[in-house]
């Protein structure tokens, strides 16, 4: 006979609507003739209720007790009602009130010995679980099934350790399974209560924590069932707690022991009491949503599935303390660390970690905060001796503490694990104060301040279970927390872009006015009202959840705002900025820019920022300097990784001029040309820096730099303005009446080199002897003649690729989505590195 028990939490018997729910849910499985068990909490909330009566008899205030039971009684009564029992006779009524005469009963004994005792206190909080029991059966009844509520306090037989009994196992399962075996060969569905059991003189007894889940797995084992299932209001176990986690991702399985850790590091799943007595016999566990019965849930087996991951789960413990025992004298002295758990299980403290040094110089452990006073004093106390002979020179206490853990059974022995936890928390500058991992290599856990918890586990959770959760055809950059400067053309698009890569999360964004955060990542609402502020004229500072910089460096905000970001994002055109990099970059942040002018600095500022970069170990990728969305950078790099040599760089490095100089050559004059490009949004904020050279002028340096043709990161710069004499800040209008001037000469210069085969490019050169930015003609059988519009080309002379047949690059160099594309490679590539 197939046997299936289920245990519905107080959610899913929070009130008549959820028991009638649940009662078809208990139907519809005894449909097929599958044997159906029920196992019950109490009614959401009536706990709690029970243990303010408990509180306020144990103060001797018997009205406030009083009055809390009356609330009871309305509650149930009304429930019992909508289930049909509303007359005062109906034997569900009956019992209602009968259990809360009890509970009275119960409440003026104690005040009345001055005492409430465990085991009051236990026959007292059990009540809830009794009458949940009974509105369960009458729902099944009135869905046309044949039910019975069983009080668990009645056959599981436990020990007598009030307020957490621990059940006498053989005993408890050959005494529960010969009474539910009668009421289903009755043909009856038995309704039991959960978290209740029988001491040894028959006294009731709660079994603590967990103690309606460990009702269902214990009944499980006795009927050797085929299944358990947990019924409550999430669909599943989470890889993650929703509410520090922006993208939890359900749990289709987990092993065992992958439950048993999460549920010891804080996440709301079984406890580990809970899963022991199906272990044994491999019955699975299926946790379900009671409000969403069609959804498959998490089934608990130990079923071994690597195939879902290394870490499957992040959780962490707070209000936490950390306790370390220092001293040369204790290296070789053997029970040391039995008197120090000792210590704490006279006290009846349990260690939530444990770290030894391998010197056995120091142990350190943690334990729940508030034992923190007790686990000092009785430190002290049992080292007093070695304390004042010196043998132990520090006991200290450290509050304020979180523990947080990645689990995972796809972890044994798999490289580079641990590695990939402790650096990714380092990119985000979380400092880890004590590390531990079992042999098993199931667990990696370690103690961080509080203040870092919730960072620690979305971190941990990006690196490993967001990344594994990209589905194919989506991007798969490793998960990266961006900083973005700037939200003009180009920071718009790049959000945009970013969307397909869902490990990419923006955690603020910047312009002049101020910056707007959220640690968890902008939602795409609020991004989308930001770029809407933005295109209608608004500062990022005037928007209410942003704060304004007013006179602070970006930099010192940053700190102040505790931002969870990785990597600075930089797509500005402002000055200054080679400051802010190195600040950031101390702060354990990479850096992305298309930002030229830090990277085209005088050369100590240049040399600073590159030995602020390497002390840090922090990567700097600035692709989109050079040639927008072209990869010359990443091209330059690989040449000199794999040995090359580079021997001179020639190159049209300006998409803006490159398209001015293809008007030109179509009979547009030079003012109308430039009137195009700005409408086209090929040029710069201020079309000044393209027309001037400058903007050339420091892609030409950058070049010089990477390409290693900068003795000393020193460039010597020859530079010829496209246009000179130009004023930077003018408005449109008289910057192309300045521009009109120039007509004519323009035409001239082209006219002039049409008649010897060449034709006009604005062109910088670069090689050992410096860089040279000019317009010059150029062959019109040179690769630099073939560009058309705003396209960029490079040609590269090296040792492996000669001045006869050198290496050409070609592609778009201007324009919004480009650039943005340029940037979001380098973005994924740090997530590659």
């Amino acid at each position: 006979m197939t046997v299936h028990v289920h245990k519905f939490g107080g959610t899913s018997v929070g009130g008549a609507k959820r028991l009638r729910e649940a009662a078809r849910i208990l139907i519809d499985a005894a449909s097929d003739g599958t044997a159906t068990v029920a196992v019950s909490s109490a009614m959401s909330g009536v706990t709690n209720d029970l243990v303010a009566v408990a509180a306020a008899t144990d103060r001797g205030q018997l009205e406030a007790a009083l009055e809390r039971i009356e609330k009871l009684r309305k509650r149930h009564h009304e429930t019992a009602d909508a289930l049909g029992a509303t007359d005062a006779s109906d034997p569900l009524r009956v019992a209602i009130d009968a259990h809360l005469s009890d509970l009275d009963a119960v409440v003026r004994s104690a005040i009345h010995l001055g005492e409430l005792s465990p085991r009051s206190q236990d026959r007292l909080l059990i009540t809830g679980e009794k009458l949940a029991v009974r509105l369960l059966a009458r729902a099944l009844e009135a869905g046309g099934a044949r039910a019975e509520a069983l009080d668990a306090d009645t056959f599981l037989d436990t020990d007598d350790h009030f307020g957490s009994a621990e059940p006498v196992r053989e005993i408890a399962d050959r005494e529960t399974a010969a009474a539910i075996r009668q009421v289903l060969h009755g043909g009856r569905i038995p309704v039991i209560t959960g978290f209740c059991g029988r001491a040894p003189d028959g006294a009731t007894t709660t079994l603590g924590r967990g103690g309606s889940d460990l009702t269902a797995t214990l009944v499980a084992a006795a009927l050797r069932a085929d299944l358990c299932t947990i019924w409550t209001d999430v669909p599943g176990v989470f890889s993650a707690d929703p509410r520090l986690v922006e993208n939890p991702q359900p749990l289709p399985r987990l092993h065992y022991r992958e439950a048993a850790e999460m549920s010891y590091y804080g996440a709301k799943v079984l406890h580990p009491r809970t899963i022991s007595p199906v272990i044994r016999l491999h019955i699975p566990i299926r946790v379900r949503s009671s409000l969403a019965p069609t959804e498959p849930g998490t089934t608990i087996d130990a079923t071994f599935t690597p195939e879902s991951g290394l870490v499957k789960a992040v959780t962490a413990i707070q209000d936490q303390c950390l306790v370390s025992i220092e001293g040369n004298g204790m290296t070789g002295v053997p029970g040391v660390a039995a008197r120090t758990f000792g210590a704490l299980a006279h006290h009846q403290i349990s260690a939530t970690m444990i770290s030894q040094a391998s010197s056995e110089a120091s142990i350190c452990f943690a334990v729940p905060g508030q034992a923190a006073a007790t686990v000092g004093a009785a430190l002290k106390q049992a080292f007093r001796l070695e304390l004042t002979q010196g043998q132990v020179e520090e006991i200290t206490v450290r509050e304020g503490v979180s523990l947080v853990a990645a689990v995972g059974i796809g972890m044994a022995h798999r490289n580079g694990v641990a590695g990939r936890v402790f650096s990714s928390l380092g990119r985000r500058g979380i400092n880890v104060l004590a590390i531990a991992q079992g042999s098993s290599e199931l667990n990696i856990s370690f103690a961080v301040d509080a203040v870092d918890g919730a960072e620690a586990v979305r971190t941990i959770h990006d690196e490993f279970v967001t990344a594994a959760a990209t589905p194919p055809g989506v991007g798969r950059a490793a998960p990266r927390s961006v900083l973005l400067l700037g939200c003009g053309n180009v920071g718009r698009a790049l959000i945009q872009m970013a969307r397909n890569h869902p490990g990419i999360r923006f955690v603020g964004v910047a312009d002049r006015s101020g910056v707007e955060v959220h640690r968890s990542g902008l939602s795409p609402e609020r991004l989308d009202a930001l770029m809407a502020h933005k295109l209608a004229g608004g500062a990022i500072g005037d928007r209410p959840r942003a704060s304004r910089f007013a006179e602070q460096p970006l930099a010192t905000v940053v700190e102040k705002l505790k931002l969870a970001a990785d990597v600075l994002v930089d797509v500005t055109a402002e000055n200054g900025h080679e400051t802010l990099f190195a600040e950031v970059a101390r702060r354990g942040l990479d850096i992305v820019t298309a930002n030229k002018k830090p990277l085209a600095v005088d050369a100590p500022s240049y040399a600073a920022l590159l030995r602020t970069l390497a002390d840090g170990g922090r990567t700097l990728r600035a692709e989109a300097t050079a040639g927008a969305g072209l990869p010359i950078l990443s091209t330059i790099t690989s040449l000199l990784d794999t040995g090359d040599e580079i021997m001179r760089i020639r190159a049209c490095l300006s998409g803006t001029l490159g398209y001015l100089v293809s008007q030109l050559e179509a009979g547009a004059p030079l003012s109308q040309a430039v009137l195009h490009a700005i409408e086209h949004g090929y040029t710069e904020p201020d079309p000044v820096a393209d027309l001037g050279g400058d903007d050339v002028a420091r892609k030409a340096i950058i070049l010089a730099r990477f390409a290693g043709l900068a003795p000393m990161h020193r460039v010597s710069l020859s530079l010829e303005p496209f246009i000179a004499g130009l004023a930077a800040g003018l408005s449109q209008a008289d910057l192309l009446a300045q521009i009109a001037v120039h007509d004519g000469d323009f035409d001239m210069r082209l006219d002039q080199a049409r008649t010897t085969g060449a034709t006009l490019r604005y062109v910088a050169s670069v090689d050992g002897s410096g860089a040279r930015v000019a317009l010059v003609e150029v062959p019109l059988a040179d690769a630099l003649a073939t560009i058309d519009g705003p396209d960029n080309v490079v040609v590269l002379t090296t040792r492996r690729y000669p001045a006869s047949n050198p290496l050409v690059l070609r592609g778009p160099g201007a324009g919004a989505e480009v650039t943005a594309s340029g940037v979001l490679a380098d973005i994924l590539s740090l997530g590659a590195r």
